[in-house]
């Protein structure tokens, strides 16, 4: 069975809600005092089968201008309007406003009915009718049938039920985007259900056993039962009026102006980046920095407007903007909204969101903005991308940048390379690369006598921005065009190579010539400094590159032998294992002539490298060195 729902617009005391008595057998009034006043005041709810597999649900709306919060909160998530006119009256103050938003919610198709023909005669009645259709012409921009009703007397409800059937089928298929959500209209308890909460499905379906976040508060919780028109279902999806049992939260966690999802892509934000419009037959233009209420889903907070331009938008006129919000919101790109004055309250525009919490300086991001918006898709989808800079956006993120639907693969020819779970414009790993070398050529320059750079160092050369997965991709693609040569955890430019000058090379010298006349007891880089007259990261630089040219051998920081030494070190060690059983460390300092300030490092250093093995009475010869004492006895 295809579904769609139905909004009811028009003028208070028009006759919406008795015309909905009358079409579906429900009084969609909840409330005594709506009864007694005869006036409805919240949003109320009835369902319609118009043909054997098409049932429509209907919100009916109120008509007073006291209560537009209300009837906003209605009127997302629905698939056409049923316009209330009164034949005695025509059409009203609030029957223009309705109208205004079903245009600014993009809201296209509808049925005029035509109240309350039983107060004027025939000829009043086609004028009426003909006024009403000129005013949805005028606004709307389409033409849309009217249908003369006296619901009292239930004339003219057949003709209305086949109009609303001709309606049902000529809108098309709901979109098979696949990310649920299901904005809050009402939230209440049930005895033995617990939490029950009802609204529109917008997108995506759900099942009984879901798990669900109610954002923007995160609380979560599992679908315990749905409902659809008093109906049992196992699963629910667009266009479907739908009540919602929920396990695991309370009925004060969850209100109106909420929503259901279930993807964790979902984040609520204070700020939008949208296109802002405001009605051409308004009074009041919106200043930079103007506070105003924003009515998205079913809920409403306040906002202050970021013009992208200096001077103030003058109604009818369109800009791009973005919405501080005093309070978070949950949408995506695409989705439609309300503003309003803040005071005194009236209808200023509309619009749509562009981007979901745009950076601080956005103004250059406009024109993928309106790409976004209202290009096709390729088109649309590569902005979203461009959008995401070197963050990049993970298939499901980019179905809620865009408002096009998209598959898990894109097609190859499109401007988008994918890295690992993430999306990128391909500029953006061009960029990335450039950036990681001119830093390269950058350190090179700071640090003349490093032969390499730490890969660490270069991978967040990168930035806290960008995703980890570019980065990588842009080192192995430098690696694979040889700009660069990675060693182990080391990396360099290709054609990076350390010339030490005139300076440089003697001072390097008399280093080597110290550590070497120092034997087991060489002077460390302090003294060599103060030895060389030279300053300590000079001295440092220079004890590296012959660390990595292996002239030297570092045992710890401050303790380096040339590797001639080291050697020496290791084969008197190795003398004093095969002929004393467990050496101590005075057996050690007797072989080598050291003091203890010496010795102490020296034995960890040949412990850490497997020579000797520390144990409670001495040390032992570790696996090098019983090899090594293995192969002397077979010589």
């Amino acid at each position: 069975m295809s579904s769609l729902v139905l909004g009811t617009a028009g003028h208070v005391d028009h006759g919406k809600t008795t015309l909905v008595k009358a079409l579906t057998g429900i009084d969609t009034d909840r409330f005594q005092e709506e009864k007694d006043r005869g006036l409805t005041i919240d949003i109320g709810f009835a369902h319609l089968d118009l043909a054997p597999d098409i049932r429509a649900g209907i919100v009916d709306v109120p008509g007073h201008h006291d209560f537009l919060t209300n009837m906003l909160a209605g009127s997302t998530g629905i698939d056409a309007v049923l316009l209330v006119v009164a034949a005695h009256e025509g059409p009203m103050p609030q029957t223009r406003e309705h109208l205004q938003i079903a245009s600014l919610l993009g809201l296209d198709a509808g049925v005029i009915a035509l109240t309350h023909v039983d107060r004027v005669d025939a000829e009043f009645a086609e004028l009426a009718g003909a006024t009403a259709a000129e005013e949805v012409r005028d606004i709307i921009g389409c033409d849309w049938p009217v249908v003369q009703v006296d619901a009292p007397r239930g004339t003219g409800l057949d003709d209305l039920r086949e109009e609303l059937r001709r309606l049902a089928e000529s809108l098309p298929q709901p979109s098979d985007d696949p990310v649920f959500r299901l904005p809050v209209d009402r939230s209440f308890t049930i005895s033995g259900a617990g939490t029950v909460v009802t609204g529109t499905i917008w997108s995506g379906h759900v099942a009984v056993g879901s798990r669900v976040r109610i954002l923007p508060a995160g609380h979560e919780a599992r679908v315990r039962s749905l409902q659809v028109h008093s109906e049992e279902k196992k699963e629910v999806g667009p266009r479907q009026r739908c009540a919602a049992s929920l396990v695991g939260i309370s009925r004060h966690q969850v209100e109106r102006g909420d929503t259901l999802v279930t993807d964790a892509s979902w984040r609520p934000s204070s700020r939008l980046g949208v296109k802002l419009r405001l009605l051409k037959d308004g009074t009041r233009p919106v200043e930079h920095g103007q506070r105003i209420r924003l009515f998205m889903g079913t809920g409403e907070v306040m906002a202050r407007v970021a013009l992208s331009q200096e001077h103030a938008l003058e109604p009818g006129d369109t800009a791009a903007a973005v919405l501080e919000c005093e309070a978070d919101v949950v949408a995506r790109t695409g989705d439609r909204f309300i503003i309003r004055f803040y005071s005194p309250v009236e209808l200023l525009g509309g619009g749509r969101v562009a981007e979901v919490n745009p950076p601080r300086h956005w103004r250059d991001r406009v024109a993928n903005w309106n790409a976004c918006l209202e290009a096709e898709a390729r088109e649309s989808i590569e902005a979203a991308l461009r959008l995401a800079g070197a963050r990049g956006t993970t298939g499901a993120e980019l179905r809620l940048a865009t408002p096009h639907r998209i598959a898990t693969d894109l097609p190859q020819e499109w401007n988008a390379i994918r890295i690992g779970d993430r999306w990128f414009d391909p500029e953006q790993r061009d960029r990335m690369s450039s950036q990681l070398r001119l830093w390269m050529e950058q350190a090179h320059r700071d640090a003349p006598l490093d032969s390499g750079l730490a890969l660490q160092s270069l991978r967040a050369a990168g930035g806290k921005e960008a995703a980890p997965q570019l980065i990588e991709a842009s080192i192995e693609r430098l690696a694979g065009s040889g700009d660069i040569v990675i060693d182990g955890p080391r990396v360099r430019l290709a054609g990076h190579r350390v010339q030490l000058g005139r300076h440089e090379q003697a001072t390097q010298d008399v280093l080597v010539q110290a550590i070497s006349t120092g034997g087991f007891m060489p002077p460390s880089p302090a003294d060599l400094a103060d030895l060389c007259s030279a300053p300590r990261p000079l001295i440092n630089s220079l004890l590296k590159l012959l660390i990595e040219a292996g002239v030297l051998i570092q045992l710890t920081p401050d303790l380096l032998l040339t590797a001639s030494a080291e050697r020496d070190l290791r084969d008197k060690v190795l003398r004093v294992l095969g002929e004393t059983d467990c050496p101590t460390p005075s057996n050690f300092r007797e072989a080598l002539g050291v003091t203890r300030r010496y010795l102490i490092p020296m034995l960890e250093y040949l412990d850490s490298i497997g020579w000797t093995e520390r144990s409670s009475d001495g040390r032992l010869p570790g696996p090098l060195a019983r090899a090594a004492l293995m192969e002397s006895k077979t010589e």
